[in-house]
């Protein structure tokens, strides 16, 4: 089963709710307004970038340019706005931190969590599900910095026609730039980014005043009842204007997967407070340019703007779309960093950029595929009208599953009953699944893309758990530790012991670690202090530093120790040592007198109906040869790490 390998961490979840409250308090309180500006930099610059594109693109399934069809499709894109961003996410699904932390994979450990302490076995389909909504995530997260960038650029064309040719070659340049950029860490981006995007929001609420003030009866849009008749009167238009809507709802996702960065009430009042009435006022005033110059149409963003200020509004769009995708950059990189520490994904270099808040890090692995996918975005599709065709299936799917990981929130971890787990989410399933289905037919012309993405990626994700989980059933049916050292020791003759301390990493508490066991059988000699440490990924973000450590003795110099860890956090095993003081018999961490012996897996084929396929077996075994080092992973120095070949049968 997909989640076999981790049902023992849930019984280990130690961090308590108050904890939890107090310590996302400490993170909250302090620089609050600090945290808002890094938050606008980091957070919102998919969905606040969204105006440049999205009503143009809805405009363009028809050539009507009434006010039945324009103020319809208006107060569709306002009220998917506040039903989805401002009331599913930004009030409901936020309140589904996992202590302090969010994004699908954060999700999917808090639903498995909340069956753990019902003491029962989350569903399979469940777990499958966030795995799915998080391939479906990295999908959006390559397509999002392609459009944005080439949707600004592409403003160009409207200040001087001349300048088109230029518009691809910059748009790559500025691609390749940004994602240089990331290395220095979310918080630095913020800081940088925070400003401009100020500046934006506060020119699209601006220009999107000023047409509202010369056209006031766009306003008439608020009402749902356009909507409705709209829907009513052309269904089948309606429902294609529906596949163009979903971009004004792009970035929602990111409110919940950047929690971690920046916290929930500094997301919360950003979107409330600046974002929100922003971006509406911006689409308000392009229906207003569009009903008052039908010829705007084709570009209402650009044309809402007056033609002095055209020039510093291109510039101030370019940034912003730059900053856009840091979004889903940012999201990328922490959903993957939790992936990894969920056994969802192999070890990869993973970088910490902030001294002081954890999940703020950086991915390099991640971060030069997502620039190549990007890449091929931009030079594939050239232009952000074709572009679109690609846009909206992934973020469709990936709300979709959120919604449904709710369900299972609502009733196993807030106890909700069934009724009013139905009557919130009902409503919210429905509005997922019309925007699913309506960009279905974008498949041929572009969405195979993403959903090709998402689907090589869920079958990574699920051949490494899978993998994993048969590792540890084959770990589980070796020796257990104590008939080992048992065993070792009653030997005749006994062990040769040699001097200094000898450190063998494992996962599995209580069991004989099979680089320990692989050093006695070719060797045939013990240290004078072994130390077996079984290293415990919990569901949480973070473990109870209370119960952190566990210590036993098991005699002959020889000892145990389980160390506990939140899905945000490394364990640095050099530091934890040397947390542990003379608390061994007086023993303490020595570097110079330490070895680390780390196993080295070699994955083989096992002759076993219960094994993986074949294809997955091979898959398998290539990302183990590719992953990132025990030794990097565990903050060890090479020159104290001593390697041993371990074969794994699946």
């Amino acid at each position: 089963m997909l989640h076999e390998h981790l049902d023992t961490q849930d019984s280990h979840r130690r961090a308590r709710p108050d904890k939890a409250h107090a310590r996302e308090k400490r993170r909250e309180n302090p620089a609050r307004g600090t945290l808002v500006l890094g938050a606008l930099g980091v957070v919102f610059g998919d969905i606040g970038t969204s105006p440049i594109y999205a009503l143009r693109q809805s405009m363009l399934t028809s050539r009507d340019t009434g006010a039945p069809f324009v103020l319809g499709v208006l107060s569709m894109i306002l009220w998917a706005v506040l039903i989805v961003v401002a009331l599913k996410y930004a009030c409901i699904v936020m309140r589904a931190d996992n202590e302090g932390e969010g994004g699908i994979v954060a999700l999917t450990a808090l639903v498995r969590a909340g069956f753990a302490r019902a003491g029962r076995r989350a569903p399979h389909v469940v777990l499958l599900a966030g795995l799915f909504g998080a391939a479906m995530f990295y999908g959006d997260s390559m397509i999002t910095p392609s459009i944005s960038v080439l949707s600004a650029v592409e403003g160009l064309r409207e200040i001087n026609p001349a300048f088109g040719p230029a518009v691809l070659p910059l748009s790559v340049a500025i691609l390749i730039a940004l994602f240089l950029f990331q290395h220095r860490g979310s918080a630095v981006v913020g800081r940088t980014f925070g400003p401009v995007m100020a500046v934006w929001f506060l020119s699209l609420g601006v220009v999107g005043v000023y047409r509202i003030a010369g056209h006031p009866q766009v306003l008439r849009a608020v009402s749902p009842i356009w909507a409705l008749r709209f829907a009513r009167d052309t269904p089948g238009l309606a429902f294609g204007v529906l596949s163009a809507v979903i971009l004004a709802l792009t970035g929602a996702e990111a409110l919940y997967a950047d929690i971690g960065h920046f916290g929930r009430r500094a997301i919360r009042l950003a979107t409330f407070a600046v974002v929100l009435p922003a971006i509406l006022a911006g689409y308000f005033g392009q229906a207003a340019t569009i009903l008052y110059e039908p010829g705007s149409a084709s570009q209402p963003f650009f044309r809402s703007v007056p033609h002095w200020a055209l020039i510093p509004l291109v510039g101030i769009a370019m940034l912003a779309t730059i900053i856009a995708s840091q979004a889903v950059i940012s999201g990328a990189f922490s959903m993957t960093s939790q992936a990894i520490e969920l056994g969802f994904l192999p070890r990869m270099r993973t970088v910490e950029t902030s001294r002081t808040r954890h999940g703020q890090v950086y991915v390099p692995a991640v971060n030069a595929c997502l620039l190549a996918a990007v890449l091929f975005l931009v030079l594939f599709f050239r232009d952000s009208d074709r572009l679109t065709s690609a846009y909206g299936l992934a973020v469709a799917l990936t709300m979709l599953t959120t919604s449904l990981l709710m369900l299972a929130v609502c009733r196993m971890v807030w106890g909700w009953s069934r009724l009013a787990t139905a009557a919130v989410f009902g409503p919210f399933l429905l509005v997922d699944a019309l925007l699913l289905a309506s960009n279905v037919p974008k498949i041929p012309t572009g969405g195979w893309f993403p959903v090709s993405v998402g689907v090589l990626l869920f079958a990574t994700m699920t051949t490494w758990s899978r993998g994993r989980a048969l590792a540890a059933q084959h770990a589980a049916r070796d020796e257990p530790l104590d008939a080992f050292l048992q065993g070792l020791f009653e030997t005749v003759p006994p062990i040769v012991r040699v001097p200094g301390t000898a450190i063998y990493p494992g996962n599995l508490p209580g069991m004989t670690p099979a680089a320990l066991a692989s050093n006695v059988r070719h060797n045939r000699v013990l240290h004078e202090t072994a130390i077996v440490f079984a290293n415990v990924a919990e569901s949480a973000p973070r473990a109870d530093d209370e119960t952190r450590i566990e210590t036993r003795d098991l005699g002959h110099g020889c000892y145990e120790i389980v160390a506990h860890h939140g899905f945000v956090e490394r364990p640095k095993l050099p530091a934890l040592l040397a947390s542990l003081g003379e608390t061994l018999d007086g023993w303490r961490f020595d570097p110079s007198r330490t070895t680390f012996y780390l196993p080295r897996d070699e994955v083989i084929r096992a002759h076993d109906v219960h094994g993986l396929l074949a294809w997955r077996a091979r898959l398998f075994a290539f990302m183990s040869f590719h992953s990132a080092s025990s030794a990097e992973y565990y903050g060890l120095a090479s020159e104290h790490v001593v390697e041993l070949g371990v074969q794994v049968a699946l």
